[in-house]
C-alpha cells in the first residue's frame, strides 16, 4: 500500500505542475499590468495617490532604513515631485499567491519631462488579494549607479551546515536553523551567506547596481560584507 501511494505521489505531482502552469502564467499577466497600471498612475495621478491605490493596507516601506507600514507613510507624506519606473523581472510562487517585481526607477522634481533627478531600482513582493487583484506587500528601493566599493580581503575557514538527513523534520525547523547558524558564523566564516543564496539571486545595495548571480553575488559580498552588523 506504501508502494502504491509513492508511485501515485511521483506519477499525479508532474501532471498536478503542468496543471498548475497555465493558472500561473495567468496571474504573472496580471502582475505585469497592474505594475505598469500602477506606474502610469503615479505619473498621471501623482506619486503620493499610486502608493495609496496599490499598496496593501498591512504593506510594509523602509523609511529612514526602518520598517513602517506602507499605506500610513504615504497617507501622512507630503512628497514632493514624481516617481516613474520600468518594470524588468516578474516572479511568481509556485502557491500563485505571491510575487515580486524588479526594476528600475526615476525621481523628477516636477514633471516627468525633467531630467531625472534621482535613479536606482526598486524590488516590490506582490500579494494576492481575496478579490483576486494584487497588492504591494513589501516595497524596497535603492539608488544607483553606486560609488567605487573599497576592496576588503578577508580569511576565514567556509562554514557549511551539514545536511539534514531527518525528512521529517518541518520546513520551518529548517529554516530557523539555517538561520541560526548563519548568524552564529557570521562573524567568524569566510562566506556564511554561501549555502543562503539561489543561483539567481538578485542583490541590491544602496550606490550600488544590483548584482545578479550567485557568483557575482559571492565575489561582492567577500568584499563588502560588514560583519559587524547581527
Amino acid at each position: 500500500m506504501i508502494l502504491k501511494k509513492i508511485i501515485l505521489l511521483i506519477v499525479f505531482f508532474p501532471v498536478y505542475i503542468l496543471a498548475q502552469e497555465p493558472k500561473l502564467k495567468e496571474e504573472v499577466q496580471k502582475i505585469i499590468e497592474t505594475e505598469k497600471a500602477f506606474a502610469k498612475a503615479s505619473t498621471e495621478k501623482g506619486t503620493k495617490v499610486a502608493f495609496q491605490e496599490f499598496l496593501a493596507k498591512e504593506s510594509i516601506i523602509f523609511d529612514k532604513n526602518m520598517p513602517v507600514n506602507g499605506s500610513e507613510f504615504w497617507q501622512n507624506t507630503d512628497f514632493k515631485g514624481i516617481l516613474d519606473w520600468q518594470l524588468s523581472t516578474v516572479e511568481i510562487a509556485g502557491s500563485g499567491d505571491l510575487a515580486y517585481t524588479t526594476g528600475n526607477w526615476q525621481h523628477h522634481n516636477e514633471t516627468i519631462s525633467d531630467k531625472p533627478a534621482v535613479s536606482g531600482s526598486f524590488l516590490s513582493l506582490w500579494k494576492k488579494q481575496n478579490d483576486g487583484t494584487w497588492k504591494v506587500a513589501l516595497d524596497v528601493g535603492i539608488t544607483q549607479p553606486s560609488m567605487a566599493i573599497g576592496n576588503i580581503t578577508e580569511s576565514y575557514p567556509t562554514f557549511k551546515p551539514a545536511e539534514l538527513k531527518n525528512q521529517v523534520v518541518l520546513a520551518e525547523r529548517m529554516v530557523f536553523m539555517n538561520d541560526h547558524f548563519y548568524w552564529k558564523n557570521a562573524k567568524t566564516s569566510l562566506n556564511p551567506f554561501e549555502p543562503h543564496l539561489s543561483q539567481n539571486i538578485k542583490l541590491f545595495r544602496k550606490d550600488q547596481k544590483p548584482i545578479l548571480g550567485k557568483e557575482n553575488a559571492k565575489m561582492f559580498l567577500k568584499k563588502s560584507y560588514d560583519k559587524s552588523i547581527v
